[in-house]
């Protein structure tokens, strides 16, 4: 049995031994523990390596019938105790040795914490005259049946402890999932009534938006006749009463058709695709006759490339941006853009040129950068962080017409697309607006 080859598993213990270690490390006499049906040693105490002059590096590892002398006539008694879980006692002489000695075993099993068998602990004493020394030998066989039960016991305490710790540690986990699955319950509770209650108000101000329309249109309508058909029966403070309503109405009807156009962005799937950017971008162009030379330039430099999005979103941002370049420019100058694009490899997490994070989620992948470029009145450094908010008019309405949400509307549609825009500019020299999207496989690429 000694000669059999080991497994592997018999020749890597459990962790078992080393619950066991601690009380095996403080036993005054010498105590070994082997591991598993082959009884290789796991653990020996200092008074066991004094005993056979051996250091714990030399022994740990081994078959217990390769350290002790004699000790395959023992393997019989350690497979017994290994597999019954019973105690014993036992002693051999051994003649083999130079002063032929006896040793004494007290023998027991190592158990787990479901009380089986992973081992033996075996406490050796060495008697040189068995005769002479008899009665130190039975002296040796009762101290080591009182440590036997003194380690069993405290082996049993600690089983027990640790026992008792599992069962809390599990009660405590027990108690966490539960509080954990009603604090995820609370929050998709109410995040669903927050999601309904944004609709609901999304709804409710798309709807008012719109039905304000009528009215206005019909305030615009009527002062516009009066001006019209009886221009010679106005004097001169009710001619200008009515050109006020009329372009009072006319804002206002601007500005509702951003609301709306915002909340449409808002509201509407943003399902991606591949969109011809430079068709795009040449359709805008031409439906605007006010964008036509002479009145305005606009130079579309090279073939700008295919790019993921959504085209209602795109023509939204590309109708904003290119109106706002033609329309913020200084009295006399004639508005020219240029608008050109640049591959990028992804979407850098790093601040953009007005020291903040550009607006939009970063991203792997190639990207494409779409600039328009202007040569209008630019944006002074203490107007940039308010140039994206809602219904922000950075210059006076009595010189430039607008709403202040051409802007918050671009930032809303390139985000809906998982995009980014930003801008940089300097007062009197232009501005610079860019706006970044993934860039779409070509048809080949996709197939």
């Amino acid at each position: 049995m000694g000669d059999d080859p080991t497994p592997d598993a018999e020749r890597d213990p459990p962790d078992s031994r080393h619950r066991a270690a601690p009380i095996i490390e403080r036993a005054p006499l010498p105590i070994i523990e082997v591991q598993g049906s082959a009884h290789i040693v796991s653990y020996v105490n200092p008074a066991f390596c004094l005993l056979l002059g051996k250091s714990r590096e030399e022994l740990v590892g081994k078959p217990f019938s390769e350290i002790v002398p004699g000790g395959s006539e023992c393997l019989p008694i350690l497979d017994h105790v290994y597999q019954s879980g019973e105690a014993v006692t036992h002693a051999c002489k051994v003649d083999a040795e130079t002063n032929p000695a006896h040793w004494l075993y007290a023998i027991w099993p190592a158990l787990d914490t479901n009380e089986r068998p992973v081992g033996v602990i075996i406490q050796l004493t060495r008697a040189v005259n068995f005769r002479r020394d008899a009665a130190a030998i039975n002296e040796a066989l009762l101290i080591s049946g009182l440590h036997q039960h003194e380690l069993t016991a405290m082996a049993e305490k600690e089983i027990s402890e640790r026992k008792r710790i599992e069962a809390a540690l599990q009660t405590a986990n027990h108690r966490l999932a539960d509080q954990a699955g009603e604090l995820e319950r609370l929050v998709a509770e109410r995040t669903e009534k927050l999601r309904e209650t944004v609709a609901d108000l999304e709804g409710f101000s798309y709807s008012v938006a719109h039905d304000m329309r009528a009215p206005l249109s019909g305030m615009q309508g009527f002062a516009r006749i009066l001006l019209d058909d009886h221009a010679d029966k106005l004097d001169a403070v009710a001619h200008s009463y009515l050109e006020r309503i009329a372009s009072s109405a006319a804002r206002m009807d601007m500005l509702i058709q951003d609301v709306l156009n915002y909340t449409h962005v808002m509201r509407s799937e943003a399902a991606l695709a591949p969109v011809d950017l430079n068709k795009l971008v040449e359709d805008i162009v031409a439906t605007y006759p006010n964008w036509q030379p002479p009145a305005a330039r606009i130079d579309l430099e090279d073939t700008l490339p295919r790019v993921l999005g959504h085209e209602g979103f795109l023509t939204q941002c590309i109708s904003n941006l290119v109106s706002n370049a033609i329309k913020f420019v200084a009295p006399g100058v004639t508005p020219r853009v240029r608008i050109w694009a640049e591959d990028r490899p992804h979407f850098a997490a790093q601040a953009s040129e007005n020291g903040k994070m550009a607006a939009g989620p970063a991203s792997d992948g190639p990207v494409v950068r779409v600039w328009f470029e202007d040569n209008g009145i630019g944006i002074p450094p203490g107007a940039r962080s308010r140039v994206f908010r809602m219904f922000e008019r950075i210059n006076p309405a009595d010189q430039f017409e607008g709403t202040g949400m051409g802007l918050t509307i671009v930032r809303k549609a390139v985000q809906r697309m998982g995009g980014r825009v930003d801008f940089e500019s300097e007062a009197g020299k232009g501005s610079k607006f860019w706006i970044e999207l993934k860039k779409a496989a070509r048809s080949s690429e996709a197939a």
